[in-house]
């Protein structure tokens, strides 16, 4: 489908000949400096989350190698991929770890210097900021010379904060075979990428003044290539940002050809997360300015990264509602509104979306992306750290296991920005994957979760190190507001790091919740050497629920405050041997949250919601409730899980009625749910 679009604002038009970038103002690009070597055996893995970090993010992604430290020296007959350049930067930045890495040389929590399971977050938290300056840049290379010419633009869409900038243009080599040591051993034919060969600018760049808003930039640099270097499989990256400081933006082109090429820029959404419920669309709107300098063609597009299947999703341009795939045409310098709407039904869950457009006449132009989310119906929310993802299914099982209909994961940086939009209502409890990763906790993240708890939310966290990483070690990521939350809500004490001595977990046998939990072996999940339980000692009131081996250590707490609950396992259940008592972990957590604990309460919760009839239903389903401790929320889910009645029961009624007639045939389940408890499900039919 085509539809010819108005123009609507025209668009400033830049100083110099054709532009290479934007007049619109831009987010920023991320720029990681992975400090690496040849002889650091988890190096390979930095490798393998970069790349994936790019592809996550195309277009907006540049990753650069840099060889150096002890481990990137060489012996006979080893590439030596060290630079000059490469050793300053690292020193610049005291790496002493690797791999390490450094993300658009900006400081997140005091640190700039991150390990390799922080890039994933930290990337994600630099593509949400603005920047005040666009880049553009084009390469060229002279065969018979074999001179490499860079032409680098710029456009200040505000003015910089940092008043003096930097223009710096590098170069770097793909697919360079040579030796590599990795996890699995010493392997001769690695495939080297993103090595950095040299600085075609000074290692800190080429200054810039004119950086008010309005203002442009056009510099062309030269660079001899030489012969040993395949032009082929380089690539030139320029990067704009404050002197040895902040990186605003950079872009990745090839060297021999390559160009940024601008068709168009889609302004950030504004609310991009939201709280959504039933039947109710959410509402995201954007810009989009054609930049291509002439009327054109663009696809526009919606796609689901992760949703319920059932929830709608649709585009509008211009307040036209169009099919994903649909061509437009757009003016030239003209903008367009731009909006998705997401409609979730009654299926719990969190849905994940990504809006972008692509330009039919310049195909490699990159596509301008924005993504919307909204969460809707949710009581019980999985958070996973970066890289602990691969672990959800510990919780996910346990929430099947435990009958939980209305719950969701989400990532640690979704959450934070959920939480900031204020779109957390409906979660009760709160399950913190953390496992073995760093940081374990942040600023931004306690803020949210301290003022959750004390307005009655509940929180289970497990993982090791969170104890060690709050403990003031010089290479922890602890911060002030991170170790408060640690003393003051998750109520502990750190005593050690713990060994892979602590080699089985005994559940201490008189705590009510978890008393009934066989011990388990602790498996070496994170690799040889890499198990590290924590130690702790509880704080009043919590009390131990585990220990280690058969001596007096700590690695688990619970606690019941005047405001929530808390279940803190200072090893993760991924960890646990037998993977069955690692969902128990979660599990229970879940029941005691909803004050079901052991057989007596949960015999006592199904007292007190009846066995529904008539069975099978017609018109109205009639359910005996025997003594309820408040007023209560009876919800009723379809056999797909999703919620389809749900009732404000208030006083203590003697019998519920239900209205069945507008529910389709087949198999449902009912459960009553209070601020404090919910009952198991019970099953009932409908048959018409």
């Amino acid at each position: 489908m085509r539809q010819l679009l108005t123009l609507s604002l025209l668009l400033p038009s830049l100083a110099f000949g054709q532009a290479l970038t934007g007049t619109a103002p831009e987010q920023r690009t991320v720029f990681l400096e992975d400090f690496t070597g040849i002889k650091c055996v988890y190096c390979p893995e930095g490798h393998t989350i970069m790349a994936g970090i790019a592809a996550a993010h195309p277009g907006v992604v540049s990753l650069i190698g840099v060889h150096a430290g002890s481990f990137a020296v060489p012996s006979a007959g080893q590439p030596d991929f060290r630079t000059t350049a490469g050793t300053t930067i690292n020193n610049f930045f005291g790496v002493s770890g690797y791999p390490s890495g450094v993300i658009n040389r900006h400081s997140f929590g005091g640190t700039t210097v991150l390990s390799r399971n922080a890039w994933a977050e930290a990337s994600a938290q630099i593509l949400a900021m603005p920047s005040p300056v666009n880049l553009g840049m084009e390469s060229s290379f002279d065969q018979d010379t074999r001179e490499l010419t860079v032409h680098v633009q710029l456009y200040y869409t505000a003015d910089s904060p940092g008043g003096e900038d930097r223009i710096s243009v590098l170069l770097a080599e793909n697919n360079i075979t040579g030796f590599q040591t990795t996890p699995q051993g010493n392997n001769p034919n690695y495939n080297h990428t993103h090595v950095m060969r040299a600085y075609i600018t000074g290692t800190w760049g080429e200054g810039v003044t004119t950086t008010t808003a309005g203002t442009t930039v056009d510099r062309t640099y030269t660079y001899t290539v030489p012969v040993e270097w395949n032009i082929a499989n380089c690539e030139v990256t320029a990067f704009v940002g404050e002197v040895q400081s902040d990186v605003y933006q950079a872009r990745t082109v090839a060297a021999d050809g390559g160009a940024t090429q601008i068709a168009g820029a889609l302004a950030a959404v504004a609310g991009a997360f939201q709280a959504g419920s039933s039947g109710a669309g959410n509402n995201f709107s954007t810009i989009f300015h054609n930049l291509v300098g002439g009327s054109a063609d663009f696809t526009v597009n919606i796609e689901t990264i992760d949703a319920p299947a059932s929830w709608g999703a649709s585009l509008q341009v211009d307040g036209n509602t169009m099919a994903s795939g649909s061509v437009i045409t757009v003016a030239e310098a003209a903008t367009v509104q731009f909006s998705a709407t997401i409609t979730p039904d009654n299926t719990p869950g969190i849905g994940n979306y990504r809006i972008f457009l692509t330009s039919v006449g310049f195909p490699d132009a990159a596509p301008m992306v924005q993504e919307v989310h909204v969460i809707s119906g949710v009581h019980d929310l999985i958070v996973a750290n970066p890289d602990a993802e691969q672990w959800n299914s510990r919780y996910t099982m346990a929430m099947d296991q435990a009958g939980e209909l209305a719950y969701a994961k989400t990532s640690r940086d979704a959450f934070i920005k959920f939480g900031q939009a204020d779109a957390l209502g409906g979660v009760l409890n709160i399950y913190r994957n953390v496992s073995w990763t760093f940081p374990s906790i942040t600023d931004e993240e306690v803020a949210l979760l301290s003022s959750f708890m004390d307005n009655g939310g509940n929180l289970m966290i497990a993982g090791q190190d969170i104890g060690w990483d709050q403990s003031g070690a010089s290479s922890a990521y602890g911060t002030a507001a991170t170790q408060s939350f640690y003393t003051n809500y998750m109520l502990a004490t750190f005593v050690n790091d713990g060994s892979p001595s602590s080699n089985q977990v005994v559940f201490n046998a008189g705590d009510p919740v978890f008393g009934g939990v066989s011990n388990s072996a602790v498996a070496n999940v994170f690799g040889s050497g890499n198990t590290y339980p924590d130690e702790i000692t509880p704080i009043a009131p919590a009390s131990a629920i585990l220990t280690y081996n058969t001596t007096p250590k700590i690695g688990g707490i619970r606690a019941q405050t005047a405001n929530y609950k808390l279940v803190y396992f200072g090893v993760g259940p991924e960890q646990m041997g037998n993977q069955a008592v690692g969902r128990s972990m979660v599990q229970l957590s879940h029941d005691w949250f909803y004050g079901i604990v052991g057989i007596t309460e949960f015999d006592a919760a199904m007292a007190a919601l009846g066995q529904a009839y008539p069975v099978p239903a017609d018109a109205v389903l009639h359910i005996p409730v025997n003594t309820l401790p408040g007023d209560a929320m009876l919800q009723v889910f379809d056999a797909m899980g999703r919620l389809v009645v749900e009732k404000t029961v208030a006083g203590e009624p003697e019998v519920l009625q239900v209205n069945t007639s507008g529910l389709a045939n087949g198999v449902y389940s009912y459960r009553l749910r209070t601020a404090a408890s919910a009952g198991p499900a019970r099953s009932f039919t409908i048959a018409h």
